[in-house]
């Protein structure tokens, strides 16, 4: 009965502890499974300014050009964090009126990613192609397990790509750095997301930029059940690439450099995973 307690006393304190050694985690993120409710949050957006355009042109096909007849590596499956109509998923607005979106970001990154992932002859898929329309998170997990019963679950790896928040997008906050998610337990996904942070690692801190991890079961990630990844039957990782209500963060995330170093840390995780150097 006692371990019972304190195993509920460790799952609150680090879904709600707000130091500098644990995640903060928005607890209406849609991304997020409780034990209380698992439904979508409804949350108002919470500013009427125009949303930055992505044309289609922006977003790389579903599937690359690879020929599959002659190809025996990975597959490397890309989800974009959120939609366009998605309410929130935005920084604070800066001094000149601009801000931040999760949205344009995450679908930035992955183009950036699979643009690498082409020059290096790996396969990919970006499951979610659409930008206005908010891709219910089971529905994605459905779109990554087509691909892994068709090339087997052992060949692929699921990424999603998000920012992290500790607040509802209306002021900064203090809260910052880099962070990777699995799922809860032992899994394969654990070894792969070490590999993630070992290249943020390398990365982040030249342009001092921070990174944050869990240790308590030995390795560097943190583990939630994201329905994403929790539902994906390859091995599946999601980051957290710095937080987007985070003043010095959300710069770094603007800028072309950041956007190529986020990239960059993806890429060689995935070149790892890959068995390439």
């Amino acid at each position: 009965m006692v371990n019972i307690f304190q195993l509920i006393i460790n799952f609150l304190k680090k879904i709600f502890l707000k130091n500098e050694d644990e995640v903060i985690v928005n607890t209406n993120d849609p991304d997020i499974i409780t034990d209380i409710d698992n439904q979508e949050d409804n949350q108002q957006e919470n500013n009427d300014e125009p949303k930055p355009e992505i044309t289609d042109n922006n977003i790389k096909p579903t599937e690359t050009n690879i020929d599959m007849d002659n190809y025996n590596g990975n597959i490397i499956i890309l989800d974009n964090g959120h939609a366009k109509s998605t309410p929130g998923k935005c920084s604070p607005l800066f001094e000149d009126g601009t801000r931040f979106y999760e949205y344009e970001f995450s679908r930035d990154i992955v183009k950036r990613i699979a643009s690498k992932l082409e020059e290096l002859g790996i396969k990919y898929y970006i499951i979610v192609p659409e930008i206005e329309e908010d891709i219910a998170l089971s529905k994605r997990a459905n779109r990554a397990n087509k691909i892994c019963e068709q090339f087997g679950a052992n060949k692929c790896m699921l990424i999603s790509v998000h920012a992290n928040a500790a607040g509802m997008g209306d002021k900064w906050m203090s809260a910052r750095g880099w962070s990777v998610w699995t799922t809860r337990g032992v899994t394969k996904s654990d070894a792969i997301a070490t590999m993630f942070y070992e290249e943020a690692e390398k990365i982040l801190p030249k342009y001092n930029m921070t990174l944050r991890k869990d240790t308590t079961d030995g390795d560097p990630d943190y583990e939630s059940n994201f329905t994403i990844i929790y539902k994906a039957l390859c091995p599946a990782i999601l980051t957290e690439n710095l937080f987007q209500d985070n003043k010095t963060d959300v710069q770094f995330l603007m800028s072309d450099a950041g956007r190529n170093a986020i990239a960059e840390i993806h890429v060689n995780a995935i070149k790892r995973f890959c068995g390439l150097k």
